[in-house]
């Protein structure tokens, strides 16, 4: 004779994980096209971008100097303008720079650039890359 443990198990097939129902399952696939829609559209702003930058590192020259390195990747041919800035501790702005980037010199490039301070720095970094 089985036990009723046993029939319920026979009955669901194994009974380790719950089965979904039409509209659970409805959800999940709505939930994974509104998820494939956003991580679309990230990306489609992402790559019509005309630059892109990474920052390499920067160094506190003096209290009134701050030196900070980038990279460039272009993907347009036009020229684009990139705009540094350096904070202090409390991560207020005390200096500003920026570099014209002309397409002519490479695809990708490099920069180091001085950016004059007002108080000593903490950091250094690219604020972004625009057209120009």
């Amino acid at each position: 004779m089985s036990t009723p443990m046993a029939e319920t198990r026979d009955d669901d097939g194994g009974g380790a994980r719950p089965r979904l129902s039409r509209g659970r399952w409805a959800l999940v696939v709505v939930g994974l096209v509104v998820l494939t829609g956003i991580t679309a559209w990230f990306a489609w702003g992402v790559s019509s971008q005309p630059a892109r930058w990474q920052d390499v590192g920067f160094e506190v020259i003096s209290p009134t100097e701050a030196e900070v390195t980038f990279d460039v990747f272009l993907y347009a041919d036009e020229p684009v303008t990139c705009y540094v800035h350096a904070m202090n501790v409390q991560y207020a702005e005390v200096g500003v720079a920026e570099v014209a980037v002309d397409p002519a010199d490479g695809d990708e490039q490099r920069f180091t650039l001085a950016v004059p301070t007002v108080e000593e720095a903490n950091t250094a970094l690219v604020r972004g890359c625009a057209p120009q």
